[in-house]
């Protein structure tokens, strides 16, 4: 196996991991735009543990894992701490889905208030001699 970090395991060397392909740590990061660093940090703090190792202990990433992956990035971009991503992904007592419409409406929110300010800095420049 020439660089065990960046090769996938399974059937496919390329694309989103399905049924059994399970991504090494490298191969995940590639794919979904994050530092391997930033994967181990998660592993470490127990926020994105991978589903399995290699015979040599390298990490091994499936498509569930994936896609915590893209929660936990999500809640990260809405602000929240990785403590809160952690209780907000852990927690079977809270509704994810009401939580999410919630971010979506103040995301919202942001987009017209953010809006507003590109309208007032357009009419300062208009404005200017």
């Amino acid at each position: 196996m020439r660089d065990a970090e960046a090769m996938t395991q399974g059937p496919e060397a390329t694309g989103n991991p399905t049924g059994d392909e399970l991504l090494t740590v490298g191969a995940a990061s590639s794919l979904i735009g994050v530092s391997v660093r930033t994967l181990h940090h998660w592993d470490h703090i127990g926020l994105v543990s991978p589903s399995g190792r290699t015979s040599t202990g390298y990490r091994l990433y499936s498509a569930d894992d994936v896609a915590r992956i893209h929660r936990v990035l999500l809640y990260r971009e809405l602000g929240f701490s990785l403590t809160e991503v952690g209780e907000i992904l852990d927690d079977p007592s809270v509704n994810e889905s009401a939580h999410l419409e919630r971010q979506r409406e103040l995301l919202a929110e942001r987009i017209d208030h953010l809006q507003q300010m590109v309208c007032a800095v357009d009419q300062m420049m208009e404005r200017k001699p």
